[in-house]
């Protein structure tokens, strides 16, 4: 027995395994998400500054994005090799498709590098209170993310900023974070 999806025959059998490994890949991710609260609510325990409390949480969402399109991305694999898309070929043209997905995305790409550096050198993180030098907006960074960052004023409006764009902001809690 099978089923017709827009014109492809897919297997009763097949659709149940496949439905199976996602579920197990979903399953894994939740796991692995768990695990990685778990690590680092033990990493910033009572015995750290709140400085390194604070970067250990900027740490965790970063991982967090990073560990969600991961899964996603491989849980759309799975999607595509269910309705026949033949997806060896797929990851084989995978080194042309990153050349042109790279020229088409240097923004992102360019956010998600900036996104890093912003943690690597501890520029700013959750919790810091900063200034927007370009429109004087002040508030407290809610998020940092793969291409964007949270930030939150005292009247509850939120500043999204691209991390390629930040330049120049004014950091008010550096003189405030232990070393």
């Amino acid at each position: 027995m099978s089923l017709d999806f827009f014109g492809t025959e897919i297997g009763i059998k097949k659709l149940i395994n496949s439905a199976l490994y996602i579920f197990f890949v979903f399953v894994v991710y939740l796991i692995l998400r768990r695990v990685l609260k778990v690590i680092f609510n033990r990493a910033g325990g009572k015995n750290t500054s709140a400085a390194h409390r604070q970067r250990i949480k900027t740490v965790s969402k970063m991982l967090s994005s990073i560990i969600k399109y991961l899964f996603l991305i491989i849980i759309l694999l799975v999607i595509l090799a269910v309705l026949g898309v033949n997806v060896t070929s797929l990851l084989a043209g995978l080194g042309i498709m990153t050349a042109v997905l790279g020229l088409a995305f240097q923004d992102m790409i360019k956010d998600f590098i900036a996104g890093i550096a912003i943690i690597a050198e501890d520029q700013f993180g959750v919790g810091d209170t900063v200034i927007v030098p370009a429109d004087g907006f002040k508030g407290t960074v809610t998020e940092i993310g793969l291409k964007t960052t949270e930030i939150t004023n005292e009247k509850g409006e939120v500043k999204i900023l691209s991390n390629h764009n930040i330049d120049g902001l004014i950091n008010c809690s550096r003189n405030n974070k232990e070393a």
